[in-house]
Formats: C-alpha cells, sequence, structure tokens
C-alpha cells in the first residue's frame, strides 16, 4: 500500500505516513449497553417478560391449552350437553410438554364431575368459580403426557360446546371431543349435545404453568454512528466494524440466538436494508455492514418448561469513521419530538375511506354533528352524545345479534325500533362514527375478573387515540361519559382507570377523578369502587371489523367473555385468570403511540444539511407535510432533506391520514451559530 500511494503522489515514506493520516480519519469506539428494563420497555417481544426484579427477561409463563376459544360465547343455537349415569363427555387435547409447576383444567359450567385423564381418575383439588360461568381446578401434571391427552368427564353437569357452525369463517374445530350414551363404551363425534346434530368442541381447557418453548424481541432500530445518544448524530463517513452481545445465563436445556439486519435508513425497507441474518450464537461480529442502521432480534428457546435461559444486557459497539463535526455549532432549543412506542400486538385498523363508513357519515350528518366544535375532544363528546341517544331501549337481542356494522345495530325492527341495543352496539355505533371522521378507536372489553365480589357485571366500550393529548383515552358511547384528573383535566385511559380503581379497593392513595356526563342516559356513575368494572381489560387486536367480519367473539358481552383472541391486560396486582392465552405485561404494548412523525435527523458530509427521516405509526397516511421557518407546509416524503441556515431554524412536520385529518406535529427548533465546528 505503501508503495503504490509513493508512486502515485511522489512522497517519502514519512509524507506518505502522514497523507494516511490526514486522509483517513481514526474511527471511534462507541458502546451501547442495554440492560433488562430499557429492553422491555422498548422493544416489541413475542412470550417474553420481564422478572418482578426488573434485572432479567425469560419466556412467559402460562400456556393454555384449548380448541373451543376461537367459537366460545353466547349461542343461539343448541350448544348444551348434560351429564347423566350413561353419559360420558370426552376431550382430547393436545400438549406438547405436560412438564408443569401447577395445572389446572377448566370447565363450562361444570357441576359434580368425575374425571379421569389418560385413562386414571384424577382428584380436583382447590375447585373454584373463575367469573360466574368456569369451574377451575388444580390437577397433578402427572396425569398429562406428551401428544395427545384425553380428559372424560361423567358424574353430573353441564358442558357448553363451541359449535362447529359458529367457528370463524373458514375455519373448523378440530374434532377433539366426543360424545358416549352407553358409559363410554361407543363413542360419536357430530352429536355432541342434548340436541340432534351439534358438532364443535366441549368447552374444556387445561392451563399449565409452564414456560414458552420460544420467544423472541426486537429492538427498535439503533443509529450506529451514535450510539452515545447525543441529541443530535455526528456525521458519519463508515462504519467500520460492528459487535453485539447478549448477555445471558443458561442452562443446558436453554439456548439464546442473535438475528440482526443493517441498512442505511432510519425506517427499514426491502431496497435499503440487508436481509435479516441468523446467529446461532449470543454473540457477534458484522463483516458486511449495509449502512449506519442496525437491528437486533434476541432468540430465547428452551426444551424445558420448568426452566428458561435469561437475557441480562445488549451491548452493541461500533468502530466509526467521521468527518469533521459541523452538528457541534448547534444547540437545540425545541424538541417536541417523541419517539415512537409500539405494539408487539399486530394490530388492524379500519380503512377510513371504506364505503360502510363513508355512508354512515353521510346518512346520519355526522359532519353536522361536530359542526362548530372547537376542539377534537368536544368532536368526540358529540358523538358520544348522539351515539347514546340513538335508542332508548336493549333492541332485540333475545331474537338477534346484529354484525359489528353501524348499519344492521341502527336498522328497524318490525316494531319501529333499532335492532341492537345495548352497551356493545352503543359502542359500535360510536366507534364507527369516529372512524368515518378519521379519529382511530379500538373495542375493549372491561370487567371484574375474578373480584365478581366487588363489582358484579362487565361493560363492553372503546378507547379512541386522542391526537389532541397524545394518548388512548376511554369514551363511552353508550353511558355518553368520560373521565379526567380532576387536578390536570387531562382525559384517561381504561389502564389508568384500573390503577385507580384498584387503589380506592385497596384504601390506598390515588389521584382523584372526575366523570365528564355529556348526555342523559339510563346509566349513572356512582363512584371508582362501583360499577362499571375496570379490573379486567380484553383488547379485540383490530378495529376493522367492515373490512373483515371474522374472526371475532361470538355474540359478545351476551354471555362472559369466553373468546380467546382478546390480548388481556395483566399485572401484579391481580391474578390472572387463566381463560386467556394472550396476556399483556408491557405498557407500551397496550398504550402504544400514533399519528406522530419521529424525525432522525442525519447529518450530512455537508455543513448545515440534515437528511430527515420520518419514522411513525401512521393508521391510513395519506401524506406527511413539512413546514421549514413557519412557512406553510408542503408535502414531503419520509427522507427528504433540511438545509439549515445561520441563526434560529424551525422544522414542523404533520402527518394527514386518508379521511384528510391533520395530526399530531413534531417540531425541533435549532441555532445554527457561526462558531466553527471544534
Amino acid at each position: 500500500m505503501f508503495d503504490a500511494v509513493q508512486r502515485r503522489c511522489g512522497l517519502s515514506l514519512a509524507g506518505t505516513l502522514l497523507l494516511i493520516a490526514t486522509c483517513v480519519p481514526p474511527a471511534f469506539a462507541e458502546e451501547l449497553q442495554l440492560d433488562a428494563r430499557r429492553i422491555h420497555e422498548t422493544s416489541t417481544s413475542q412470550h417474553l417478560q420481564i422478572t418482578a426484579d426488573g434485572e432479567v427477561i425469560e419466556l412467559t409463563r402460562g400456556v393454555l391449552y384449548d380448541d373451543d376459544g376461537p367459537a366460545a360465547g353466547y349461542s343461539y343455537k343448541p350448544n348444551v350437553a348434560t351429564l347423566r349415569p350413561e353419559v360420558r363427555l370426552r376431550k382430547t387435547l393436545l400438549i406438547a410438554n405436560p412438564a408443569a409447576y401447577r395445572a389446572r383444567l377448566l370447565v363450562a359450567p361444570g357441576g359434580a364431575l368425575e374425571v379421569t385423564i389418560n385413562g386414571r381418575p384424577v382428584t380436583l383439588r382447590d375447585k373454584t368459580k373463575s367469573g360466574n360461568y368456569w369451574e377451575v381446578a388444580d390437577i397433578d401434571p402427572a396425569a398429562l403426557r406428551t401428544g395427545e391427552n384425553q380428559i372424560v368427564l361423567a358424574g353430573s353437569g353441564k358442558l357448553w360446546i363451541a359449535r362447529n357452525d359458529e367457528y370463524p369463517e373458514g375455519t373448523t374445530s378440530p374434532n377433539r371431543s366426543a360424545r358416549s350414551s352407553d358409559g363410554g363404551r361407543t363413542w360419536v363425534t357430530d352429536q355432541l349435545a342434548d340436541a340432534d346434530g351439534v358438532d364443535g368442541e366441549y368447552y374444556v381447557r387445561l392451563f399449565l404453568d409452564q414456560h414458552t418453548s420460544e420467544g423472541s424481541l426486537r429492538l427498535p432500530v439503533i443509529d450506529l454512528g451514535n450510539l452515545a445518544e447525543r441529541p443530535i448524530a455526528a456525521p458519519v463517513s463508515a462504519i467500520r466494524s460492528v459487535k453485539v452481545r447478549a448477555a445471558t445465563e443458561l442452562n443446558e436445556a436453554g439456548k439464546v440466538r442473535l438475528r440482526t439486519r443493517t441498512g442505511s435508513t432510519f425506517v427499514p425497507d426491502a431496497e435499503h436494508w440487508s436481509a435479516w441474518k441468523e446467529w446461532d450464537t449470543a454473540a457477534t461480529s458484522l463483516a458486511e455492514i449495509r449502512g449506519r442502521f442496525l437491528q437486533v432480534e434476541v432468540v430465547l428457546e428452551t426444551s424445558d418448561p420448568l426452566r428458561s435461559p435469561q437475557l441480562r444486557s445488549v451491548s452493541i459497539a461500533a468502530e466509526v469513521e467521521r468527518p469533521a463535526d459541523w452538528t457541534k455549532s448547534l444547540n437545540v432549543h425545541e424538541w417536541e419530538n417523541a419517539a415512537v412506542v409500539r405494539t408487539s400486538i399486530p394490530f388492524r385498523y379500519e380503512p377510513f375511506t371504506h364505503p360502510e363508513l363513508q355512508r354512515l357519515r353521510a346518512e346520519h350528518n355526522l359532519d353536522e354533528v361536530i359542526a362548530g366544535a372547537k376542539s377534537e375532544l368536544e368532536q368526540l363528546e358529540r358523538l358520544a352524545a348522539w351515539s347514546a341517544t340513538r335508542w332508548p331501549g336493549l333492541g332485540h337481542l333475545k331474537e338477534i345479534y346484529p354484525a359489528w356494522n353501524a348499519h344492521e345495530i341502527l336498522a328497524k325492527h318490525a316494531d319501529g325500533t333499532c335492532v341492537g341495543g345495548f352497551c356493545q352496539q352503543f359502542n359500535i355505533v360510536f366507534l364507527q362514527a369516529c372512524e368515518s371522521l378519521g379519529f382511530v378507536g379500538r373495542v375493549v372489553s372491561i370487567g371484574p375478573g375474578d373480584q365478581t365480589q366487588k363489582i358484579r357485571g362487565g361493560h363492553e366500550t372503546v378507547e379512541i387515540w386522542s391526537n389532541e393529548f397524545g394518548k388512548w383515552i376511554y369514551f363511552d358511547g353508550n353511558t355518553a361519559w368520560y373521565a379526567v384528573d380532576r387536578e390536570s383535566r387531562i382525559p384517561l385511559s381504561l389502564l389508568e382507570l384500573r390503577e385507580r380503581q384498584l387503589a380506592a379497593f385497596a384504601g390506598e392513595e390515588f389521584s382523584s377523578i372526575e366523570i365528564n356526563t355529556i348526555a342523559e342516559t339510563r346509566h349513572e356513575w356512582k363512584g371508582l369502587e362501583s360499577w362499571p368494572p375496570f379490573m379486567e381489560l380484553r383488547l379485540i387486536p383490530r378495529s376493522n371489523v367492515l373490512e373483515q367480519p371474522s374472526p371475532l367473539p361470538l355474540n359478545q358481552g351476551m354471555r362472559g367473555w369466553f373468546w380467546t383472541g382478546h390480548h388481556v391486560w395483566s399485572d401484579d396486582r391481580l391474578p390472572d385468570r387463566p381463560l386467556y392465552a394472550q396476556r399483556v405485561r408491557r405498557r407500551g404494548d397496550f398504550e402504544w403511540s400514533l399519528n406522530r412523525g419521529h424525525l432522525m435527523l442525519e447529518p450530512t458530509a455537508t455543513s448545515g444539511a440534515f437528511r430527515v427521516h420520518v419514522d411513525a405509526e401512521v393508521p391510513h397516511l395519506a401524506k406527511w407535510l413539512a413546514a421549514i421557518d413557519e412557512r406553510v407546509g408542503q408535502t414531503v416524503e419520509p427522507i427528504f432533506t433540511w438545509r439549515l441556515h445561520r441563526g434560529r431554524n424551525v422544522l414542523e412536520v404533520v402527518p394527514e391520514n386518508t379521511a384528510g385529518r391533520r395530526l399530531i406535529p413534531s417540531r425541533i427548533v435549532l441555532d445554527w451559530s457561526d462558531e466553527s465546528p471544534n
């Protein structure tokens, strides 16, 4: 190399060394250390949890084995099997590995049952009720085996049946339930009920306290040129090397491995990013680096459900080659530029342009309903008052449960009143009215869980994403009220109300709330220690019920909440009920952020020029508008150039959705001084 440079430049060896030292800036090594708590708070994950002390991440505990869940709920058709002396009811469940700290058998509605598992009688210990409908009892995990487990019920009592003809469209029951009318000598799988011709699955589930076999997490995109996490990144000429290491604690049954990818844009895409690279270890060095941005996944596995590998931290180190750093002469004056909080739930949003929404908006004059409202909050108030006063009674739910479509709910019955008419329908009408005008919302059913001695009865409601307050807020289109913090006057979410309700029952101090009632209904707020219950929060993981009518809970709210598609909030304040498979313990998974761009400023080698990357979760984004130095916003791409001038520089970027609603602006104000960079 030296000879080539000497020949080309005519330099001595000393001059050559000086040239190389001058032309090739040194590589600066930086390292980012992420502990378990920060990893948990910022990453999206599947089947992982953080320990109570916040020190390590491990595989979640608690696996539900069931077949009835997709079609469990209230049925208008025959779905009851009654036990009599000669009748046996059999359920087969497939278990990958039966090793468990605890095993619990769940049946609904149950009775005086005699149970055999895999041909052997089992003792039901600590039998209790879960909610008002399920019976739960401990059994010895040793009664279970890998593969098929046959659970036979005798004695007296009843079992409900998830009917095969009520499974989600395009699916069917796996045919693992059978009935015998001759004491177990012969069995049929398509005549499960007291009535003829009922096929499906009995309400029989097993909940095993065991670790899941595999879980994974995905860290947010990391800027290798700014591992020190400065407010403004420095320019980068090249990333020379990258090392990734996961600090773990393993046993012979456990394993931790990495996946990595790199790219030249802050938001990953196929064009600018490498494919994921699999590493069969917990530490690696990257030889091929596509750009200054890195994303890491960590996968935990175990072959023993009683032991989990543990992740303590992740460290990322990089050698970075830099040009002169012109960003040192910048001062930050304003930074309204929140990072995106993403959920691990694959939530899907109703398109605002769906024809049924637009028909609802037009036929019910919703633009007139909100006309003159001075804020988004006032618009929501008017829509909730409108929904809550559409009809006076409970509709015709003894005869028919309308589809989750405001038009079918509001359709007239033969007696001239609306078909639908309880909390679920009121709030579906409210939600779809909001969606027709560009608001994002979601259905959340709430109840007491196993705290029925404190509050009886559940409720179907919604949360709306508030652009005005930058958060999810509980807004009820049935009771026509919402809750605010008494001091700050900021509307509250369901999770915030849950925390305060539990504190009220425990006699703890909590920030007081106030209920804003916006229309007269048959409901009256009597305080946090009365209905409605906020103890168990069950989120349906999509709002696109018009675009995709199935799967949904079967006749939600008519009898309990048995559907296993809910994502249910879980924490240490209350014991989890064993009915549900999908638990949510990270707050960002339940209260993720929307409708605002996070602006990543990538300084170029040219002084005063940033490459701006816009990262966001904006349902049905139409365009980005950028205003520079207070000028009128112009449409920009998700990556654009911001050229500074000396003095005060203002950048404001706001998204607009397909309903034409301007959302939450992000704003950065920088001062670029005349001083030369050091």
